[in-house]
């Protein structure tokens, strides 16, 4: 049984494993990461492989993303997908497990499992860049790097985000190089399951406003035909 991330994974790999998949600006550090479908995948195995073997995420269960634009949301998004888990952009009270950032986690309740993205440009662990991780909350950055860079699923659930499955996310228009600016969407996670689902790439741009000049010399850098 192909689980969401097969499905998004599996033509991706297929077509060009070397084409990018989701690439981040951030207009104000500046930088450019690009990740490379296979790049995505690597990091979706390592943190499929750590939701599975270290928190005992089961296909079906609910994992919370509460996440900022950040090139590392993409493996989350997917790693979750592999692992048989549903997304939900907000807190539930069946939730497994929540990964949120550092100034997110008040927003989520103690009594469940956390784990920290960092937004480090460079994907770097939290206490690598000086932030303080809480007693009992995992930083995901380092904790998923033991894991290999391929995974085997368990077997998939029937759901990919906020109750819905992977199918009713498609949309034809976005199966694209898609421009997504904006650093404080709350819909991020939402708009990269739309985008893989429907087969397209994202680049997201942060550091800047979206009618900034610097918004347009990315998107004609990229070649992107659509703007969310």
């Amino acid at each position: 049984m192909n689980t969401a991330a097969d499905t998004v994974f599996q033509p991706l790999l297929a077509a060009d494993p070397g084409a990018p998949m989701v690439t981040h600006y951030d207009l104000a550090a500046p930088s450019r990461i690009e990740l490379s479908v296979t790049s995505t995948a690597n990091w979706a195995a390592k943190i499929a492989g750590l939701l599975r073997d270290e928190v005992g995420v089961v296909p079906g269960d609910v994992v919370v993303c509460d996440l900022p634009a950040h090139w590392l949301t993409a493996g989350v998004l997917t790693g979750a997908w592999w692992a048989g888990a549903e997304v939900s952009t907000r807190p539930v009270d069946d939730a497994v497990v929540v990964v949120t950032t550092p100034d997110r986690v008040d927003r989520h309740s103690p009594d469940v499992e956390t784990l920290l993205m960092t937004t480090d440009p460079m994907g770097r662990p939290l206490a690598a860049t000086g932030v303080e991780v809480p007693i009992g909350v995992t930083d995901l950055a380092e904790a998923c790097r033991i894991h290999p860079d391929a995974f085997v699923p368990s077997g998939a659930g029937p759901l990919a985000l906020d109750g819905v499955a992977l199918a009713e996310l498609v949309d034809a228009e976005l199966a694209a190089r898609v421009l997504v600016p904006g650093p404080d969407r709350d819909d991020i996670v939402t708009l990269l399951a739309r985008i893989f689902a429907s087969g397209g790439t994202a680049v997201l741009v942060t550091g800047a406003g979206p009618d900034d000049d610097d918004v347009a010399d990315v998107a004609a850098t990229e070649r992107t035909t659509v703007t969310l």
